[in-house]
C-alpha cells in the first residue's frame, strides 16, 4: 500500500497538554474564536486571549500570526510553534492573539499537505476577516507556504483585507518567503513585510 493510500482518519493528533508547553489560563474566548472543520482536519483559526494572566488586556487588541499549515494545537493545548508566538504576542502587549496559516490541514510534515486536500474554502474566509480586525499581522509560512503560487495567494488576500503597513515578518528567506517564527530570538525586530 502506497504513501498515498494512507486514510486522513489516521490522522489524529493527541490533545493533551505537552509539559513543556503548558495550557493557557482558562477564558471561554480561547474555544469560542478557535475554528476547525466538523471533522478537526482543518483548522482555521486559534485563539489566546491574555486577559486571565493580566486583566487591563483587550482581547479584542490582536495580533494574528499567518504560518504555514496548522500542527497539533487546540484551543487549550499549544504546539512549540504556537507557544512561541504566544510569547512574542503577549510580551509585545496585545491582549489577544490568532493563529492563521496559509493552508488549514492539520498536519505535522509539509509532504502530507501534498497527499490530501491542503486547504479549504472557509480558510480565506476566516485569513480575510481575522486580519480585517487585527491591530498586526506577522507573515510565517515559510518556503513550503511560499510554493504552487499559495503564498502569492494570501499576499494578495492581505493587500486587500488590512493596511499593508500592518503586515510584518521577521526576514526573508533565499525564495522570498517570510521566515518561520519558531527559531527567532525573543528580541527579534519585526520587518516590513510589503516594501513597495
Amino acid at each position: 500500500m502506497g504513501r498515498r493510500a494512507k486514510s486522513i482518519s489516521q490522522h489524529t493528533f493527541a490533545e493533551q497538554p505537552l509539559e513543556l508547553f503548558p495550557p493557557e489560563p482558562e477564558d471561554p474566548l480561547n474555544a469560542e474564536r478557535t475554528r476547525f472543520s466538523a471533522d478537526r482536519r482543518h483548522r482555521f483559526t486559534l485563539f489566546r486571549s491574555f486577559r486571565a494572566r493580566d486583566a487591563r488586556r483587550d482581547p479584542d487588541h490582536y495580533v494574528a500570526f499567518i504560518g504555514m499549515n496548522p500542527s497539533s494545537a487546540t484551543d487549550v493545548v499549544a504546539d512549540a510553534t504556537v507557544a512561541r508566538c504566544i510569547d512574542f504576542a503577549f510580551r509585545w502587549g496585545f491582549g489577544g492573539f490568532y493563529m492563521l496559516n496559509a493552508f488549514s490541514l492539520r498536519a505535522t510534515a509539509s509532504r502530507e499537505l501534498k497527499e490530501f486536500t491542503p486547504n479549504l474554502p472557509e480558510n480565506d474566509e476566516w485569513l480575510r476577516r481575522i486580519v480585517a480586525g487585527a491591530a498586526r499581522v506577522v507573515v510565517a509560512w515559510g518556503a513550503p507556504g511560499h510554493r504552487d503560487g499559495r503564498g502569492a495567494a494570501v499576499e494578495a488576500l492581505l493587500r486587500a483585507s488590512c493596511a499593508p503597513d500592518l503586515v510584518f515578518c521577521f526576514g526573508r528567506n533565499q525564495d522570498g518567503s517570510p521566515t518561520h517564527p519558531l527559531y527567532q530570538r525573543r528580541d527579534a525586530v519585526l520587518l516590513p513585510y510589503f516594501t513597495g
